[in-house]
């Protein structure tokens, strides 16, 4: 019971982006282990031209704390793909451009370990990490519509 009343105890603007959140990091989900990587790849999608809102940095934090929320609520744990996608559709709707990147680094073993992470300028959306420890597979420069 303590989940619904911190969800009804947020505004209307975190209670709609939780909601978001958790369908598109569902729908990430699904995507990613679903349908073969040749046909959801374009769905990285062109990101909106950048606001130039005073709201901004407030937005890409509600977006974050939304899709914090939605990891604890939804089935499944999803990891970083997911949340890095869900993200950047999210803000996509808001007009704000995000930087998606995919990196590789090696364990102790060798074995190459994947991980994606999103920023908006030096703004960490999801996935934080240390950047100088990976090897970027694909390049993060925020795309205009």
């Amino acid at each position: 019971m303590s989940k619904l009343r911190t969800f009804f105890a947020l505004d209307s603007a975190d209670k709609f982006a939780s909601l978001e959140a958790m369908v598109l990091v569902l729908y990430a989900k699904l995507l990613i282990g679903k349908v073969l990587p040749r046909r959801w790849r374009s769905r990285f999608g062109a990101v909106a031209r950048s606001s130039e809102k005073s709201g901004d940095l407030e937005t890409v934090r509600r977006v974050r704390l939304a899709i914090m929320r939605a990891l604890n609520n939804v089935p499944g744990a999803p990891n970083c793909l997911p949340q890095a996608l869900a993200g950047r559709w999210m803000l996509e709707r808001r007009g704000i451009a995000s930087s998606l990147f995919l990196g590789t680094q090696r364990d102790e073993t060798g074995k190459a370990r994947f991980h994606a992470w999103l920023k908006v300028g030096d703004e960490w959306v999801t996935g934080l990490c240390d950047e100088a420890q990976y090897t970027l597979l694909v390049p993060g420069e925020p795309e205009a519509a």
